[in-house]
Formats: structure tokens, C-alpha cells, sequence
């Protein structure tokens, strides 16, 4: 069970601060925000913890901004033992986190590309906007 919950706190925590650094974040806050409430013992560690978190997403964004990966995988270190120790603390946290990692997944500015079927043997290529040519091979 432990290495379940290890690999949910994982998995939410790289979420979370894609999230924080991303355009996604504003629509998905007040959710994060709950979930973090939850593991709060008092009003005034709950206050901490969101004011944390405001602190956490202006350094995400920076790292995001100046391609950072330190800042990134430290704040994901932060979120994984936060979120480990709320998921001890609180097994039902364990359904929120889920569908907060499923919406997150989801959440505008996402991608996911997935090629199934057949068979492919060229280069596939998958793109919002490409301007100019591109060269193969």
C-alpha cells in the first residue's frame, strides 16, 4: 500500500506544479487549495499552506520562464512529501488527488498525442503550428 500512495503523492505532485506553471492553474487552484485544507490541523496552518503555495507557483512560473529544471523537480519534491503525508493522514484524500491528477491531465494547455494502430514507417509528426519547412531524413 505504501508504494501505491508513494506513487500517487508522485504523480500529484508533478501535476501540481505543472499546474502551478501553466495557464491551467487559475481554474484549477480553489480544488488544490481544498485538498491541501484537508490535511491541515488548524485554520491558521491551512492559511500557511495556501500562502505557500501562491509563494510556490510565483517560483514555478519563474523557473518555467527561465527554463529551470531545478526549481521544478525541488518544488515537485515539496509536493510529494506534502502530499504523502496527507494521504497517511487522510486515505480518502486518495479520490480528490485521483481526479484532481485526471483533470490536471486534462486541464487546457495539456497535451497528450497518442498514435495507435497500424503501422508506421516514416517519421509522424504531430504539431499545433509549424512555420516553415521541414526536413526528414
Amino acid at each position: 500500500m505504501e508504494a501505491e500512495l508513494a506513487a500517487l503523492a508522485t504523480s500529484g505532485a508533478t501535476t501540481v506544479v505543472a499546474l502551478m506553471a501553466s495557464d491551467a492553474w487559475n481554474a484549477m487552484r480553489s480544488r488544490i487549495v481544498d485538498l491541501v485544507r484537508r490535511g491541515s490541523a488548524t485554520q491558521e496552518d491551512a492559511d500557511r499552506a495556501e500562502a505557500e503555495m501562491d509563494s510556490e507557483r510565483l517560483e514555478a512560473t519563474a523557473a518555467q520562464d527561465g527554463g529551470d529544471p531545478t526549481v521544478v523537480a525541488d518544488l515537485e519534491a515539496v509536493w510529494r512529501v506534502r502530499l504523502r503525508r496527507l494521504l497517511r493522514e487522510d486515505p480518502s484524500a486518495s479520490v480528490v488527488l485521483r481526479e484532481l491528477i485526471a483533470e490536471g491531465s486534462a486541464a487546457p494547455g495539456a497535451v497528450h498525442n497518442t498514435i495507435s494502430g497500424g503501422q508506421f514507417r516514416q517519421a509522424v509528426i504531430q504539431a499545433g503550428n509549424i512555420h516553415g519547412d521541414i526536413h526528414l531524413g
